[in-house]
Protein backbone atom coordinates (compact mmCIF):
# COMPACT_ATOMS: atom_id res chain seq x y z
CA UNK A 1 0.00 0.00 0.00
CA UNK A 2 2.80 2.32 0.30
CA UNK A 3 3.33 2.18 -3.34
CA UNK A 4 -0.27 3.67 -3.78
CA UNK A 5 0.57 6.62 -1.01
CA UNK A 6 3.82 7.65 -2.37
CA UNK A 7 2.30 8.20 -6.31
CA UNK A 8 -0.86 9.69 -5.36
CA UNK A 9 1.83 12.39 -3.34
CA UNK A 10 4.08 12.11 -6.24
CA UNK A 11 1.14 12.92 -8.68
CA UNK A 12 -0.59 16.05 -6.63
CA UNK A 13 2.76 17.60 -6.48
CA UNK A 14 3.19 16.89 -9.88
CA UNK A 15 -0.28 18.68 -10.42
CA UNK A 16 0.09 21.43 -8.55
CA UNK A 17 3.14 22.95 -10.23
CA UNK A 18 1.95 22.64 -13.31
CA UNK A 19 -1.06 24.47 -12.37
CA UNK A 20 0.53 27.05 -10.53
CA UNK A 21 1.86 28.19 -13.79
CA UNK A 22 -1.13 28.00 -15.68
CA UNK A 23 -2.28 31.39 -16.71
CA UNK A 24 -5.72 30.27 -18.73
CA UNK A 25 -8.45 28.01 -17.99
CA UNK A 26 -7.55 26.12 -20.97
CA UNK A 27 -3.92 25.18 -19.41
CA UNK A 28 -5.96 24.63 -15.83
CA UNK A 29 -8.47 21.51 -17.82
CA UNK A 30 -5.22 20.04 -19.14
CA UNK A 31 -4.01 19.99 -16.06
CA UNK A 32 -6.99 18.16 -14.51
CA UNK A 33 -7.59 15.70 -17.22
CA UNK A 34 -3.87 15.14 -16.73
CA UNK A 35 -4.05 14.31 -12.53
CA UNK A 36 -7.68 12.15 -13.28
CA UNK A 37 -5.61 10.05 -16.33
CA UNK A 38 -2.51 9.78 -13.23
CA UNK A 39 -5.32 8.74 -10.45
CA UNK A 40 -6.50 6.36 -12.75
CA UNK A 41 -3.27 4.51 -13.32
CA UNK A 42 -2.44 5.06 -9.58
CA UNK A 43 -5.52 3.80 -8.37
CA UNK A 44 -7.02 1.16 -10.79
CA UNK A 45 -10.78 -0.25 -10.66
CA UNK A 46 -11.24 -2.97 -8.55
CA UNK A 47 -12.06 -5.31 -11.23
CA UNK A 48 -8.15 -4.74 -12.48
CA UNK A 49 -6.73 -5.47 -8.92
CA UNK A 50 -7.67 -8.47 -6.81
CA UNK A 51 -8.31 -7.40 -3.32
CA UNK A 52 -9.52 -9.70 -0.68
CA UNK A 53 -10.99 -6.91 1.01
CA UNK A 54 -13.58 -4.21 0.98
CA UNK A 55 -12.22 -2.20 3.43
CA UNK A 56 -9.17 -1.58 0.73
CA UNK A 57 -11.31 -1.13 -1.70
CA UNK A 58 -13.39 1.83 0.36
CA UNK A 59 -10.04 3.19 1.06
CA UNK A 60 -8.81 3.35 -2.38
CA UNK A 61 -12.21 5.15 -3.62
CA UNK A 62 -12.22 7.50 -0.94
CA UNK A 63 -8.61 8.50 -1.51
CA UNK A 64 -10.39 8.95 -5.44
CA UNK A 65 -13.01 11.24 -4.36
CA UNK A 66 -11.22 12.98 -2.12
CA UNK A 67 -9.11 13.93 -4.69
CA UNK A 68 -11.18 14.54 -7.33
CA UNK A 69 -12.61 16.78 -5.06
CA UNK A 70 -9.39 18.59 -4.66
CA UNK A 71 -8.93 19.27 -8.18
CA UNK A 72 -12.45 20.87 -8.66
CA UNK A 73 -12.02 22.93 -5.84
CA UNK A 74 -8.50 23.98 -6.85
CA UNK A 75 -9.39 24.48 -10.22
CA UNK A 76 -12.88 26.62 -8.85
CA UNK A 77 -10.44 28.66 -6.64
CA UNK A 78 -7.65 29.40 -9.86
CA UNK A 79 -10.77 30.51 -11.33
CA UNK A 80 -12.21 32.66 -8.44
CA UNK A 81 -9.02 34.39 -8.40
CA UNK A 82 -8.40 35.53 -11.94
CA UNK A 83 -11.93 36.64 -11.46
CA UNK A 84 -10.99 38.45 -8.31
CA UNK A 85 -7.54 39.78 -10.24
CA UNK A 86 -9.55 41.22 -13.41
CA UNK A 87 -12.02 42.87 -10.87
CA UNK A 88 -8.90 44.71 -9.07
CA UNK A 89 -7.07 45.63 -12.40
CA UNK A 90 -10.30 47.77 -13.21
CA UNK A 91 -9.28 49.55 -9.83
CA UNK A 92 -11.06 50.62 -6.39
CA UNK A 93 -14.94 50.69 -7.55
CA UNK A 94 -17.37 51.46 -5.40
CA UNK A 95 -20.33 49.58 -6.40
CA UNK A 96 -22.95 51.86 -5.14
CA UNK A 97 -22.12 53.69 -8.37
CA UNK A 98 -24.64 52.70 -10.60
CA UNK A 99 -21.48 53.32 -13.76
CA UNK A 100 -19.80 50.32 -12.11
CA UNK A 101 -22.89 47.78 -12.04
CA UNK A 102 -21.91 46.24 -14.90
CA UNK A 103 -18.42 45.20 -13.67
CA UNK A 104 -20.71 44.22 -10.44
CA UNK A 105 -22.94 42.14 -12.56
CA UNK A 106 -19.84 40.37 -14.84
CA UNK A 107 -18.40 39.40 -11.05
CA UNK A 108 -21.38 38.02 -9.68
CA UNK A 109 -22.15 36.33 -12.60
CA UNK A 110 -18.36 34.91 -12.71
CA UNK A 111 -19.00 33.92 -8.90
CA UNK A 112 -21.71 32.19 -9.48
CA UNK A 113 -20.95 29.97 -12.65
CA UNK A 114 -17.70 28.78 -10.76
CA UNK A 115 -19.84 27.53 -7.87
CA UNK A 116 -21.97 26.22 -10.00
CA UNK A 117 -19.59 24.21 -12.07
CA UNK A 118 -17.01 22.87 -9.39
CA UNK A 119 -18.79 23.56 -5.86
Amino acid sequence: MTQFYKLFIECLSEWSIKAEQCDSNECLEECRKGLLDNLDKIFPYSKDVEFETDKVNYILSSMFFLSNRLVKASIGLAQLDKSLENLKQVGNLSFENRENNETYNKFIHDLNEILEKYF
